[in-house]
């Protein structure tokens, strides 16, 4: 049977989670700061991020 993930676990997961969109690098960062720009990624210096996605990842762990 599936269960499901405990929203602690959710938030430590995902939460504050962001990935470089040219190089997929995941990286910590306050939504504030990404939005405005003042965080840059690690790898390539690229300051355009998306947020982690979860929708796919938690649909398969419900399939389990």
């Amino acid at each position: 049977m599936a269960q499901s993930k405990l929203p602690e676990a959710v938030i430590r997961l995902f939460g504050r989670k962001w990935v470089c969109r040219r190089c997929k690098k995941t990286i910590r960062g306050d939504s504030m700061k990404i939005r405005s720009g003042s965080i840059h990624c690690l790898k390539c210096g690229s300051r355009t991020f998306r947020p982690k996605s979860k929708e796919r990842r938690l649909k398969v762990a419900a399939a389990k």
